[in-house]
């Protein structure tokens, strides 16, 4: 059958039987979506293994370190300081934001989204803007990205409350 094929019909037949016999097999072996495909992406530890269960705010914040908070802070210096009393640079001085205004930080000229936020910084206002301040914040200033992980965020806002003059409570875990 092939010679009659010629050649270069007999390998473009090959070809595409290959290419579907692997996707065939391939399938087979590991179907799409299953939970083998879904560890392997998702980085999980064991095929077949349930994702890890998302703690609350108040049971990250309970685990997070303020050492580690400032070290994940460091990304921020360019643009803010942290020392109480410290200067305005390109973003506001963060010391003492927890539980305070929103938009308030004198010497700093706030966008308008900011300004209009109603409210003290809370804890779960600022998990929610360090996800994506954007989001957060029609218009913001801030063309920071956000942090994507929920433990690196509660050990920055852990941070934030340690250099604020009585902070509230940490929600409860």
């Amino acid at each position: 059958m092939f010679r009659a094929m010629g050649n270069g019909a007999a390998g473009l037949v090959l070809a595409l039987l290959v290419i579907v016999g692997v996707q065939v097999y391939g399938n087979v072996l590991v179907p799409v979506g299953s939970d083998q495909q879904i560890a392997k992406v998702e980085g999980l530890a064991a095929a077949g293994a349930a994702p890890a269960e998302e703690l609350s705010l108040g049971a990250l914040l309970s685990e997070a370190s303020a050492d580690e908070g400032k070290k994940i802070a460091k990304k921020c210096v360019s643009c803010h300081t942290f020392e109480p009393g410290g200067p305005t640079k390109v973003g506001p001085n963060l010391a003492n934001t927890v539980g305070h205004d929103k938009g308030s930080k004198p010497g700093f000229a706030y966008s308008a989204g900011m300004q209009e936020k109603p409210g003290n910084w809370t804890y779960e206002d600022l998990n929610t803007f360090l996800t994506k301040p954007s989001a957060f914040v029609s218009g913001t200033k801030m063309t920071f990205a956000g942090l994507a992980k929920a433990k690196d965020r509660a050990a920055v806002i852990t941070y934030l409350a340690s250099i604020t003059e009585n902070p509230p409570p940490k929600p409860k875990p």
